[in-house]
């Protein structure tokens, strides 16, 4: 008789990569930025006892452009890639007999300092500047591996000082003794999803001459490079056309505001950027079409160099700060913030940064601790596994009767200005202490 057995369903452990944001901004030029420091963890969820040989994290920075030119036997290709940034983190290192993981999770934290002149990310048909991680879980044999990837996107925000943010461009001239114009944009800096104001003012010198309309087109232009060779490439990103100009009875001339759309999808656009093998610029490009008297169609051409960024620094003003600023947010008076974590506008997690009176102390968590076993077999001890949750504070736990006002306080820490208002002056001086009159009497 056959006998069947059930097959037991398990569940694949849960291996991934954390980032506090996959998104790297940096401020200033190349000369100018400080870097930045991406931090993220390695997460593994067992839901079950699971051998593990060992897990790695690499990251890996890249340019190369690649194309071609010419036809048939006459093509040529070129090509080049260039190492940009490359750091390898061993969590669990190789040894000869698996490490057993029990069931739980477990969490590595891992940070890059990233320097300020790396090239922004860039995709495009002939090259790429690229960014990622990759964590990779290395099991034994007739074990599936585990594998994780991340894309880092790295952008550039020009500081508020940028002589380009103020800037403003005008083309005025006399063209063929026909025309006199004066084209203008306020800014040389414009970001994604947004609008470019080009004015004309265009003014009629020769007789009975009709403007016939008026293009505007935002241009790409995308040069890559090799040892010995490189190649340029443009596309038009957006353009319009305008043919219902009217002259200005009083002031004879053809004056108008045409909006240029910028388009918020990476795929139609990349931000200016310079690196070794690739460079991004982009230009606007204007052309007005004049009819003569005898009805001949002349035309008016002129460009002015534009650079688009992925935001302005005012749009860079609402995003969320750094964790490690969060404290200067955190009210200073001890009474204001339990009140706060009681009713959880405020994580407990806070008191550990503010200056209420001291608590006891918390568990501190560590990266997982290797245990050696009876059985000479290495196992890793599990972060949620009989752990205490250090973050249940009561109102009771966080109060004293009475504090003195400058117990606790760090006085080399100066508040804000908002927080010094807010504050108040909470400290109440001692009666015994003697007034100013009475000090200057004496």
């Amino acid at each position: 008789m056959l006998n069947v057995h059930p097959m037991q369903l398990t569940h694949a452990p849960e291996f991934r990569i954390h980032l506090d944001d996959d998104q790297v901004i940096l401020h200033g030029t190349a000369e100018e930025s400080a870097g930045v420091i991406l931090r993220g963890s390695i997460i593994l969820t067992c839901h079950e006892q699971t051998k593990v040989k060992s897990i790695t994290l690499k990251f890996m920075g890249i340019t190369n452009v690649n194309w071609s030119e010419g036809l048939g036997s006459h093509q040529k290709h070129y090509r080049a890639e260039r190492k940009i940034l490359e750091k390898e983190w061993t969590f669990l290192e190789l040894k000869k007999k698996a490490h057993h993981l029990c069931q739980g999770q477990y969490k590595w934290d891992f940070e890059i300092p990233l320097p300020g002149n790396l090239p922004e990310t860039v995709n495009h048909e002939m090259g790429q500047v690229q960014y990622r991680l990759k964590a990779y879980c290395d099991r034994p044999t007739f074990s599936m591996n585990y594998v994780d990837k991340r894309v880092i996107k790295v952008t550039r925000l020009m500081l508020p000082s940028s002589l380009e943010l103020t800037q403003s461009v005008i083309i005025s001239n006399v063209w063929a003794n026909k025309v006199a114009y004066d084209i203008s944009i306020p800014s040389k800096v414009y970001c994604s999803n947004k609008s470019i104001p080009i004015s004309f003012d265009l003014m009629p010198i020769a007789p009975h001459l009709k403007i016939k309309s008026v293009s505007c087109s935002l241009k790409e232009y995308i040069t890559c490079s090799t040892m010995d060779h490189h190649k340029t490439e443009g596309k038009v990103i957006n353009h319009l056309r305008d043919d219902r100009l009217s002259l200005d009875s009083t002031t004879g001339h053809w004056a108008k505001i045409e909006l240029l759309h910028v388009p918020s999808d990476s795929s139609l656009i990349n931000y200016d950027m310079c690196g070794e093998l690739i460079q991004v610029k982009h230009k606007l490009k204007f052309s007005v079409a004049l009819q003569n008297l005898d009805g001949h169609i002349s035309e008016l051409r002129a460009a002015i160099p534009v650079v688009i960024a992925p935001m302005l620094p005012e749009d860079d003003d609402n995003t969320l700060p750094a964790y490690e600023d969060a404290w200067r947010s955190i009210p200073y008076d001890a009474e204001t913030l339990a009140h706060m974590i009681a009713m959880g506008e405020v994580p407990a997690s806070a008191a550990a940064v503010a200056p209420p009176p001291p608590l006891a102390p918390a568990s501190t968590s560590f990266p997982p601790a290797l245990i050696l076993t009876s059985d000479s077999h290495s196992t890793l001890s599990s972060l949620s596994s009989n752990s205490v949750n250090s973050n249940s504070f009561s109102e009771e736990d966080l109060l004293t009767p009475e504090p003195l006002p400058w117990m606790g306080i760090d006085i080399s820490r100066v508040p804000s200005y908002t927080t010094a208002l807010r504050t108040g002056a909470p400290c109440t001086l001692s009666p015994s202490l003697p007034n100013y009159e009475s000090i200057t009497i004496a």
